[in-house]
């Protein structure tokens, strides 16, 4: 691979029917490639960039295959995700070097930049969904991107980085630090992917500046290697802070959300999308929560030590509530506060972890329940778990109807909320329970939230006579 003609002779060689295979190939291509350093650099970034282009096609066959997969942590889940995973960084890590070699050749051009900057955030992307999301060269790469479109004054000039995609620079760190700061550790990987899309395809309402704003989401100091943050009150000003703000995003996502609660997923968003509309809406719920209401911690955590150990999954939450013998992963505490804590995940079984994950801890008081709803490994790859605190006393009940054992998390006001494994809930089935001594008639209410193998549901409780 001398020069363009001789990789494209190499190239008609690939397999336009097996796109696994092809990426795989491509990739131990590019990593051959950006090593070399006897080529002239004009080549390599020739090389480069056709290589990155004969991928597109193999990379949108295998992104829609994998983010659709019932279980994208199974065997061929695994292999398709390290695949596009290495692709990724090998493609960003290859871009990024060229970056930097640019400066002893005639300066870098503006394609290059662009496609650096979209390839940081595949990068990126493809670490979250494992969970990972400490990299502080990709941080530092990404500053010495926009910092040298700022100097050269191309951040929005427009430029078509592959067929038929068309953006700037200004688009791509806009969808990146919105993304990033959208909480991207508290969602499934489905979504992580699904907010990046629907990021991109609003990027026009994100824009960077040097004040900050009233509708700023986050700030990225260019003279620090660390991500993007949410703005605080009593945050520092630099003349390198940079601040994103959203302005219009509110509407197009309201708008987004209204199409998608009728089960349709706009032909905009993505034409012939393989997306089902409950997942786009999930992702289009949770920017919108995020980037543009910016939830605010209601209590403030606790720093403490102690070791528990929880049964994860709502069978084994079952089984534990019922006294039965169960597998449990010991969770060390770091800080908690009246509604949730913070832990790290410790021994075997870690892996298995995933967002939306039920479990339950014994306590003196009784059953506690609690529901995963962030995870992130630190430098050193070990798992953190931020749970959200259901009830700290849970109670079994038995529901006749075809509910069987169930877990019943509080009851007050006439409403009872119960914790129910997967596909029992149904609107137009009511339940009888028996508890606190009486029983009921449960009237469907509400689906509140469906998890990996739960339904947490609300019912009205009516009283009924003994017979």
């Amino acid at each position: 691979m001398a020069d363009a003609k001789s990789a494209q002779a190499l190239l008609n060689d690939l397999s336009r029917s097996d796109h696994l295979k092809s990426l795989l190939e491509l990739t131990d291509w590019i990593e051959s490639v950006s090593i070399r350093e006897d080529y002239k650099f004009s080549d390599q970034l020739a090389v480069l960039n056709l290589l990155d282009e004969t991928a597109q096609s193999h990379l949108r066959k295998l992104t829609c295959e994998y983010f659709t997969l019932p279980d994208m942590h199974a065997f061929h889940g695994n292999r398709l995700g390290m695949a596009l995973g290495n692709f990724s960084r090998s493609m960003c890590d290859a871009y990024c070097l060229m970056f930097d070699r640019s400066s002893k050749e005639d300066g870098a051009a503006t394609l290059l930049v662009t496609r650096a900057m979209r390839l940081i955030c595949e990068k990126l992307k493809y670490m979250a969904v494992n969970y990972q999301t400490h990299d502080e060269t990709a941080w530092r790469n990404f500053a010495a991107l926009y910092r040298h479109a700022e100097t050269h004054g191309c951040v929005s000039e427009p430029v078509s980085i592959y067929s038929s995609i068309q953006t700037t620079i200004l688009k791509e760190a806009g969808k990146l630090m919105t993304w990033y700061a959208c909480g991207i550790t508290s969602i499934s990987p489905r979504s992580m992917h699904l907010s990046e899309v629907i990021l991109a395809r609003n990027s026009d309402a994100i824009s960077i500046g040097r004040e900050s704003g009233s509708q700023d989401l986050c700030s990225f100091d260019l003279s620090q290697a660390h991500p993007p943050m949410r703005i605080l009150p009593d945050a520092k000003r630099s003349p390198e802070m940079r601040y994103v703000s959203l302005t219009g995003m509110q509407a197009r996502l309201e708008t987004m959300i209204r199409v998608l609660e009728k089960d349709i997923v706009p032909e905009e968003f993505s034409p012939g999308c393989p997306y089902a509309a409950e997942w786009v809406l999930e992702a289009a719920r949770h920017v919108l929560n995020q980037a543009v209401f910016s939830p605010q911690r209601s209590t403030k955590r606790r720093e403490m030590q102690a070791d528990i150990f929880a049964a994860f999954g709502c069978e084994s939450l079952l089984r534990l509530a019922l006294g039965k013998n169960v597998d449990e992963m010991q969770m060390r505490l770091e800080n908690a506060s009246p509604g949730g804590f913070y832990a790290e995940l410790v021994g075997k079984g870690a892996d298995r972890a995933r967002v939306g994950h039920v479990f339950g801890v014994k306590t003196q008081a009784g059953l506690g329940v609690s529901i995963v709803r962030r995870l992130a490994r630190d430098a050193e790859g070990r798992l953190h778990v931020g749970a959200e605190i259901l009830t700290g006393k849970a109670s079994v009940v038995t529901l006749s109807g075809g509910g069987g054992a169930q877990l019943l998390l509080y009851s007050e006001d006439g409403i009872a909320t119960l914790l129910m494994q997967a596909d029992v809930f149904s609107m137009q089935r009511s339940l009888k329970a028996s508890f606190d001594g009486r029983n009921y008639l449960l009237m469907p209410v509400k689906l509140l939230e469906s998890g990996l193998d739960y339904d947490l549901a609300s019912f009205r409780a009516i009283e009924q006579e003994e017979e």
